[in-house]
């Protein structure tokens, strides 16, 4: 066949034209032809900022290719939408950077070291993309000790360089530490702290040999220093100018190195204010070494068992009340290291039988009795003791419904029955205080009780019904009773999670606006993330129902406006930023599951296809949907969830056991075969503690997806 004459060109140019989908803010406004690259021709000619910030509704976000510049270094970018350092990086009006996503480059193909298929249409897709971006914005050096490798940086200072602040300095600290840095963990004595730092500023000569169990003590006051100095508000800036938080972790890890003898109560107390520390400087690695020390110490001297010797003329009152102090304290903490890195706890319940500490103000807690309270006034020692109650609970929840064996639906139904129930005595025993009308009318302590509480509540609610969320789907695959009360299960414990988490994010709205969120409150961040990472799994997984957009919708925007907040409480490579980063992908996919929906694009397989690629199916990997399957979701398509045959009614253990899917199932008690809904076999969103995991150890439980070889050697 004679091959045809190819037309002549129209155009003089021989160059092929480029088509060009994306213009930049400056020559899409003036409406001039743009070369979408970063930055274009025309504002590189006249060294104008050449930025993409404008919204984009042509389907998939496409990206924008850097500009070649010969003899030029190579522009740097900077891949979150949120700044890490507001100094740095501008911020958009609504809040977010002007980065075009880092989804909006295809990925490439890739299996896991057993073959699963981990592209773009994977459930993990959008965790591998925040875990690049964890890789390429925060600084994880290969050398770095491996207690400590993921954890932000910590400044090396020799202890021999100790300056302490002056005396009355130091009073303002110590009053400032017990009045505000710990309102629920109060694991110390306050009048014993002050005798102990009399000594500390004692004569030279009767200080500078130090007795047995004075270094403990030492360490402890200079933790309670560091504690105090970074907790004070920007008004009070100039005292303990002379305190380095970091110097003083130092010094007092000198001292806890050179101790002797046997293992003391304040050997303990000081480590456990170490760790807290450590979690304030986002050193979470490091915290959960150091605590699996603390904790055994705690063990070896029996503060996990009770006192059953007769109290008499030689009891210590302050340390029996400092020995359930501690011990109540450790446990909460090892309850809240568990959740967030998804590792086993230390304390067993089944081996405890300590008494909760004595409601009791310091000032009536004397040597040799404890005094009768003298007013009908509140006791600071009530908080301590029902966040130890509360610790209790979520020890329990932890166990039946994060253990290494997924419960069935029916047993993890069960779990959320039997602890909101204790939920919601907890709550209602403490109802007066936690309801309070105008909290500003409360002291100090009381207003930070008031809010810790209230958080640890909610999230405590967050962690039992999570696990719902990806249950609830509505009318997007198949067609359920009315009446079906594992559906109403479902619907109700849903809306009882998203009701917390939206509790959360209005407190932390409220803490932000009245300058109250301090970059150290680690567990405050811990739970806003834990509430965002709710609201847009349910946008995600919801944006097929279309009876309820609105709804959806302003979960989206309340959810965004909570990762704003989380933004700017925090400097580069704290917990705060990590946070964003890692929901700054969860946020593009609920973002678009809702643009979707708007669009009417519902109930088809390719709904995600722009976005995340084709199906798991087309690639050969991880594909288990049943021939004949109905058309997947929009939380089916992210997550890794396949579908059941049309019409099919599944089983009532198939319909409660969603989130047994993850990354390698564990046949249940209850049921040896798998009891879920088929799925992929990879991990997806319904293993949360993967996703809290990453966010906060740097590398989580996905480093199986990665070679150590992106991490610089320095």
């Amino acid at each position: 066949m004679d091959t045809q004459a190819e037309p002549p060109r129209k155009r003089r140019c021989g160059k092929e034209r480029v088509r060009v989908t994306r213009a930049c803010d400056a020559c899409k406004r003036k409406k001039l032809r743009c070369s979408g690259t970063l930055p274009c021709f025309l504002c590189q000619r006249t060294s104008k900022p050449c930025d993409y910030t404008a919204e984009y509704n042509r389907g998939k976000l496409p990206p924008i290719p850097p500009r070649e510049q010969p003899n030029t270094p190579p522009r740097t970018e900077t891949t979150t939408e949120f700044p890490l350092e507001s100094s740095a990086s501008p911020v958009r009006e609504n809040g977010f950077a002007n980065e075009a996503p880092s989804r909006g480059s295809p990925e490439a193909h890739q299996t896991d070291m057993e073959g699963h298929y981990v592209g773009p249409s994977s459930g993990v897709s959008f965790l591998i993309r925040a875990q690049k971006r964890l890789q390429e914005q925060i600084s994880l050096p290969i050398n770095a000790p491996i207690f400590s490798f993921g954890d932000a940086p910590l400044s090396k200072l020799d202890p021999a360089f100790l300056l302490l602040p002056p005396r009355f300095e130091a009073d303002i600290l110590i009053a400032r530490y017990f009045d505000f840095a710990f309102p629920t963990h109060r694991f110390l004595h306050q009048a014993q702290v002050e005798g102990w730092v009399s000594e500390f500023y004692g004569p030279l000569q009767d200080s500078a040999v130090a007795g047995p169990g004075k270094r403990a003590i030492r360490a402890l006051v200079l933790m309670v220093l560091a504690h105090a100095k970074q907790c004070l508000p920007e008004s009070d800036q100039g005292i303990g100018a002379s305190v380095n938080g970091t110097l003083y972790l130092a010094a007092a890890e000198h001292h806890l190195a050179a101790e002797t003898g046997p293992v003391r109560l304040t050997s303990v107390q000081a480590r456990l204010a170490q760790c807290f520390y450590l979690l304030s400087q986002s050193r979470i690695n490091h915290c959960w070494s150091l605590f699996g020390t603390t904790a055994r110490l705690a063990i070896a001297i029996g503060l996990h068992r009770a006192r059953r010797r007769d109290r008499g003329s030689g009891f210590d009152y302050v340390e029996g009340e400092c020995r359930k102090r501690v011990f109540w304290c450790a446990y909460s903490l090892d309850n809240y290291l568990s959740a967030a890195l998804g590792r086993p706890r230390i304390f067993h319940d089944d081996d405890i039988d300590q008494e909760l500490p004595s409601v009791a103000n310091d000032s009536h807690i004397l040597a040799d009795q404890i005094l009768p309270a003298t007013t009908s006034a509140q006791s600071i020692m009530l908080a301590p003791v029902y966040h130890a109650k509360l610790s209790v609970i979520i020890g329990g929840v932890l166990h039946d419904v994060y253990g290494p064996r997924r419960a069935s639906g029916q047993v993890e139904a069960a779990a959320a029955a039997k602890y909101g129930a204790s939920l919601s005595r907890w709550r209602q025993e403490l109802s007066g205080f936690l309801d309070v009308a105008n909290v500003d009318l409360l002291m100090l302590t009381y207003q930070r009780q008031y809010t810790v509480l209230n958080l640890a509540f909610y999230h405590a609610q967050v962690l039992l019904y999570r696990p719902f969320i990806l249950k609830d789907f509505g009318h997007s695959t198949v067609t359920r009773p009315q009446n079906d009360k594992s559906l109403e299960s479902v619907r109700k414990y849903t809306g009882l999670c998203l009701e917390a988490a939206m509790k959360i994010a209005a407190i932390v709205r409220e803490l932000c606006d009245r300058g109250r969120m301090y970059s150290t409150f680690w567990f405050t961040h811990y739970y806003t993330f834990s509430a965002i990472v709710v609201l847009y799994v349910h946008v995600v997984q919801g944006s097929t129902q279309v009876d309820r957009p609105d709804r959806l919708d302003w979960y989206l925007r309340i959810a965004e406006q909570a990762q704003r907040d989380l933004a700017f409480c925090g400097s580069r490579s704290s917990f705060a930023q990590r946070y964003v980063l890692v929901l700054e992908e969860l946020r593009q996919e609920a973002r678009t599951a809702i643009n979707h929906t708007r669009s009417g694009v519902l109930g088809s397989q390719t709904v995600f296809s722009s976005a995340l690629g084709p199906p798991p199916s087309q690639h050969g990997h991880g594909s288990s949907a049943p021939h004949g399957a109905a058309k997947a979701s929009v939380g089916e398509a992210l997550f890794g969830l396949q579908p059941l045959q049309t019409g099919a009614r599944p089983a009532d253990n198939q319909w409660m056991d969603l989130t047994s899917v993850h990354l390698h199932p564990q046949p249940s008690h209850a049921n040896p075969v798998n009891d879920g809904l088929g799925g992929t076999g990879i991990m997806n969103v319904s293993d949360w503690e993967a996703l809290d995991s990453l966010a906060v150890a740097g590398l989580g439980e996905l480093d199986y997806l990665f070679p150590l070889d992106g991490f610089q050697d320095v």
